[in-house]
């Protein structure tokens, strides 16, 4: 089976080993690694099944069980971890997440998750939120697909670039 994540992959910079399988890059700043699944797409589904899935979430899956971006190289913290399917459920219930919500990404930048908003996986125009953990009410729609945060978090360098100020023009 194909990776279509493997291209998006080797837009981080730095070098790339393999152990166990696990990709792991690392550069001056961040250290990355991506972990090896070796669960089918039917059982990802069926440890999900209370959730409706994006496609392109449940190819991540297929292909990684998790993995960890942008932690800090000295200190090997921060970043943002993309859960396993058992950390998803545990963070929901952890968290208390509310339909139409559950998470699929914990950003140790800001000690909230990104979640799947299963009302608007269809919409066309995304279908991430990003949801604080001290105050879950607090939410700030992302409006992208996972494959796209992803393109987007390695574009602007691990940064919570959907809470930045919109700076007005003089």
């Amino acid at each position: 089976m194909s990776n279509p994540f493997e291209a998006l992959i080797s837009k981080i910079r730095g070098s790339k080993t393999s152990v166990d399988g696990n990709m792991h890059i690392k550069n001056e700043e961040y250290h990355f690694t991506f972990y090896i699944s070796n669960e089918s797409i039917t059982d990802t589904k069926e440890k999900l099944k209370s959730f409706e899935l994006p496609e392109d979430y449940v190819s991540f899956l297929s292909h990684y069980k998790s993995a960890k971006l942008f932690k800090s190289a000295k200190h090997n913290s921060g970043g943002y971890d993309v859960l396993s399917t058992e950390l998803v459920i545990g963070y929901w219930k952890a968290y208390s997440i509310d339909h139409p919500y559950y998470p699929i990404i914990w950003s140790d930048i800001s000690n909230s998750c990104i979640c799947v908003d299963q009302d608007r996986i269809h919409s066309g125009k995304g279908y991430l939120t990003w949801v604080g953990s001290i105050l879950p009410d607090e939410t700030i729609d992302i409006d992208l697909t996972f494959t796209a945060l992803l393109e987007q978090l390695i574009e602007h360098d691990g940064i919570e670039f959907w809470d930045l100020p919109i700076e007005e023009e003089e």
